[in-house]
């Protein structure tokens, strides 16, 4: 059975979160990156972008991505 995975949109902002793509194809996307993506996109403070991401991504992630909490660089 073939995985399909979740690629988030607008891809073009949230593919500066991307941080690994498996072989199969599904994306890992650093947690701290999609915050800083959603505070630029919609010029939101930190507590608000994070509310955000956790309560409309990183819930998500179990259906077709992974979250990475390891700190961006």
């Amino acid at each position: 059975m073939n995985k399909k995975y979740i690629k988030l949109e607008p891809h073009k902002d949230f593919k500066k979160a991307i941080v690994k793509r498996s072989r199969d194809g599904c994306i890992t996307y650093n947690y701290y990156l999609l915050i800083d993506v959603c505070m630029k996109m919609h010029k939101w403070d930190w507590d608000t972008a994070t509310e955000w991401v956790e309560y409309n991504i990183v819930r998500l992630a179990p259906y077709g991505f992974k979250v990475s909490y390891a700190q961006a660089e």
